[in-house]
């Protein structure tokens, strides 16, 4: 019996050993990298740790030499991406690197000299993990049966990406600064092998294949200059008293409405959902099925922006996850309610307040900052300021009361957009370029329906909103001379001020698209046209990306069946 409690705590020290390996070449190439990584989470500690008893307990050592090789061997991908480009390898980049290995082994060798540090953060851990184990295989206990739970392991994130219930939501599955890299890295890997590979391998997927932009640099000054994006969150314009609602929800907004250096007008977003639209928003991406964006990556806005001088920050009241699929190496300050939650448990948005108040001034500043107040469950959000509690949602019918907290919200939001300005006015040198819009609208009992998951004209109503000062005082006279409706416009817009010219050959007049809420289509997408007065017309619903494709086919398209790169 002794002997049996000496072995299992042998084997639980070793299984804690091999937990430490698979975190720490994280932790050690924070030290060698100014790009730091999230190398320890507590519950991926314990998953680690779970995994790490069961090979301990396999009978073979040369399975477990195998299984952490090949670990090795995938973190030495993903640390090699971080070094090189300051970017978490994706199942694109997966692709593009087999089909391009001489050439990628040819870049890795030229450049060695820079990046020696790379193999030592990943194989010194791995190979000091093997050789304890070798040492000690003889002492823990050992049993077959654990060579399933290792298999199960392993297995897990493709398991995991095949039942979850966004599991057509590829994009979800993405790399997150949230997680340790060994996650990432077997996320992608599973994505790409019993995801994208299979598709385009065994059930012969078709793409259409889109042509490239054009990304044109134009005259660009060096003086001072702010451009902010605010993206709000579930905001439609028509619970907003600026746009014709019968409630003062916008007191702040109504004030600009008749001031030159502010444009309000209704729009589309990219998309019906958070995690599908702001990937589009980021990239530019104006078809739904053009997957080039977000595996190019070179109209991605803080890519544009820190090309062109440009500091950069991205401040979130929610998940890192919303920027899956969106590059984070140009990103210089990220803080996303996961990363830092002390900064929004207490104050909420008003968190993001703070944030953009610690921002140095002057220089060129390229600000992101994403809001959360204005979403399901719409009180818990505005709870912590009763001076915002305007209507009443205590003892009343669901609708009742689910309207009145939205439109808390709303005024809250509005609060929060009075208190950015003046802090931005105070603070900014040079021209200040601030636009508002939101990552989709909502539903507020249109058709029976709450929410904004829905194909419909409701779930993608935004506002879009500009506001300027100290620029050429046609910039919002041209905004009002020809109104921008989509996401993918205000996108190009803001490209402009960052000294882009942005064109793109298959961009069709007077077409508007909005995605699903999964990426490229995968739950359906709407195309529609606008007439004249804004209003929407012809709208088609489709719910397969293999309807379009069909049709382009007879069109004459190009349709490509390659492995997705």
């Amino acid at each position: 019996m002794q002997t049996i409690g000496r072995k299992v705590a042998i084997q639980a020290v070793l299984g804690m050993m091999i937990a430490l390996t698979m975190l720490l070449p994280g932790f050690f190439f924070n030290q060698f990298n100014d790009m730091q990584v999230l190398w320890f989470r507590d519950k991926y500690f314990w998953m680690f740790w779970g995994f790490g008893v069961a090979l301990c307990a396999c009978p073979s050592f040369r399975l477990a030499a195998v299984v952490l090789s090949a670990l090795a061997i995938l973190e030495l991908t993903q640390f090699g991406s971080l070094a090189f480009d300051h970017e978490y390898i994706t199942p694109f980049a997966i692709g593009l690197m087999l089909v391009e290995h001489l050439e990628v082994v040819g870049t890795a060798a030229a450049n060695s000299v820079h990046f020696l540090y790379v193999p030592v953060v990943v194989l010194v851990p791995y190979l000091l993990c093997l050789l304890l184990l070798y040492r000690t295989w003889h002492l823990p206990v050992k049993n077959r049966w654990f060579i399933v739970v290792v298999i199960a392991f392993l297995l897990f994130p493709l398991i995991r990406i095949k039942t979850h219930t966004d599991r057509n939501d590829i994009v979800n599955f993405f790399p997150t600064a949230k997680n340790p890299t060994l996650i990432n890295t077997l996320n992608s890997y599973s994505l790409y092998f019993g995801v994208l590979l299979p598709e385009s391998v065994f059930a012969q997927t078709a793409k259409l294949e889109f042509p490239a932009y054009e990304v044109r640099e134009t005259a660009m000054s060096m003086a001072p200059m702010t451009v902010v994006v605010v993206m709000g969150e579930s905001l439609t314009p028509n619970h907003m008293s600026l746009f014709g609602y019968g409630r003062k929800t916008t007191p702040f907004l109504d004030s600009l409405s008749s001031s030159p250096d502010f444009y309000f007008g209704k729009g589309f977003s990219a998309a019906n959902a958070t995690r599908s639209t702001l990937p589009m928003f980021y990239t530019l991406q104006y078809h739904p099925l053009d997957e080039s964006r977000l595996r190019q990556q070179d109209t991605n806005l803080f890519q544009l922006a820190k090309q062109h001088g440009f500091t950069t920050y991205y401040l979130s009241a929610q998940n890192s996850n919303c920027l899956n699929g969106v590059k984070l190496g140009p990103i210089d300050v990220m803080v996303t309610s996961d990363r830092q939650p002390e900064v929004f448990e207490q104050d909420k948005d008003e968190g993001l307040l703070r944030l953009v108040r610690e921002i140095p001034s002057g220089g060129k500043r390229f600000i992101v900052v994403h809001q959360r107040n204005v979403h399901l469950p719409y009180q818990e959000n505005t709870e912590h300021r009763p001076d915002f509690q305007r209507f009443p949602t205590q003892d009343l019918p669901f609708a009742e009361a689910s309207t009145n907290a939205y439109d808390n919200a709303v005024l809250y939001a509005d609060y929060l957009y009075r208190e950015l300005l003046a802090e931005l006015r105070e603070k900014s040198r040079g021209s200040l370029y601030v636009f508002f819009t939101s990552d989709h609208g909502e539903n507020l009992g249109e058709n029976g329906h709450w929410g904004h998951d829905q194909l419909d004209l409701v779930s993608p109503l935004v506002p879009v909103m500009m506001y300027a000062a100290g620029v050429d005082p046609g910039f919002i006279r041209e905004q009002r001379e020809k109104p921008p409706v989509t996401h993918y416009q205000v996108g190009k817009i803001i490209a402009r001020v960052l000294g882009y010219d942005i064109r793109n050959p298959a961009e069709e007049s007077g077409l508007v698209y909005v995605n699903g809420v999964a990426s490229f289509g995968r739950s359906g997408y709407m195309q529609f046209s606008l007439h004249r007065d804004g209003t929407p017309q012809n709208l088609q619903v489709i719910h397969s990306p293999s309807q379009t494709i069909a049709a382009k086919h007879q069109q004459g398209q190009k349709i490509s069946q390659s492995i997705p790169r």
